[in-house]
């Protein structure tokens, strides 16, 4: 009898390591997968963040002065959203494991949309591969940890406005915010190496 009670115990307990085992393995290969789906879903929201922008940027630099746009919650919740006032861009990046779409091959700190031979418009760059959906131009890179990526989205209003960040926030921004877009009534000089004549849009990022 003692022998019976002892296999039975011993059975159990080999039931229950096997089936520690087997939810470690699927706890191993279910959690990544379903981070990667949550990280396409971000992908896809922040997308439809940046066409709302861009349809109300637009309406405010063809409406003329003292035209303005309120969005609010204008919320990113994953990722960071940033202002580039410089080269008159707006730029979303997004770190992941998900490959969504084909990666430069080297490694950069800051996010492609920053690489000087894509500012102007998405073309095939030497490793550079980017894509375009309308107005929005999409990038990834690789990072310097295997299958790791960078995602990024960007508009583009080079040519079109001057961007001006009228904000309390150092950018990058993530969380919840109030975002204002505003035509100032004010335009660049005809000489602006950059943007000549563009009409100056305030985008103020406020709590």
């Amino acid at each position: 009898m003692k022998s019976k009670k002892g296999d039975v115990w011993i059975s159990a307990v080999l039931y229950m390591a096997l089936g520690v085992i087997v939810l470690t393995i699927v706890l191993a290969a279910g959690v990544p997968m379903i981070q990667k789906m949550k990280d396409k879903n971000s992908f896809s929201q922040a997308k439809t963040v940046f066409y709302t922008v861009n349809e109300n940027m637009k309406e405010v630099i063809n409406e003329g002065p003292g035209s303005r746009r309120f969005l609010s919650p204008f919320e990113i919740k994953t990722g960071e959203f940033d202002i580039d006032t410089t080269n008159n861009q707006v730029i979303w990046s997004m770190k992941t494991k998900a490959k969504m779409m084909e990666p430069s091959y080297y490694f950069t700190a800051k996010p492609m949309v920053d690489d000087p031979r894509c500012l102007s418009e998405c073309r095939q760059c030497t490793s550079i591969p980017c894509f375009r959906e309308g107005d929005l131009y999409l990038f990834a890179q690789e990072t310097n940890i295997v299958d790791e990526y960078i995602a990024n989205l960007k508009l583009s209003y080079n040519g079109i406005a001057q961007l001006q960040l009228d904000s309390v926030f150092t950018g990058p921004f993530a969380g919840s915010y109030s975002f204002t877009i505003k035509h100032t009534g004010t335009y660049n000089d005809p000489g602006d190496a950059l943007c000549p004549n563009c009409p100056k849009i305030e985008l103020k990022i406020a709590p």
